[in-house]
């Protein structure tokens, strides 16, 4: 088990999770988008840097969830 943080916004909480739990585990996560109310459609940082969903989160971490941008397909 290892200790993240998670931030969304203003609000934040602290979660232990499993040694290979990623970012993708993270964003699709139930009880950490009830707690801190975002939706489907984020994009993760850690220290800044956008991560992608297979990306296992270090112990301490603490990843910032911002709502990603709508993409249009080009025609």
């Amino acid at each position: 088990m290892k200790q993240i943080t998670v931030e969304y916004g203003v609000d934040s909480i602290t979660k232990q999770v499993e040694n290979g739990f990623t970012i993708g585990d993270l964003q699709e996560n139930d009880a950490i988008k009830g707690a801190l109310g975002h939706g489907d459609n984020t994009k993760a940082l850690i220290n800044g840097i956008e991560q992608n969903r297979q990306t296992v989160i270090p112990d301490g971490a603490t990843v910032r969830l911002e709502t990603a941008a709508n993409t249009k397909a080009k025609a």
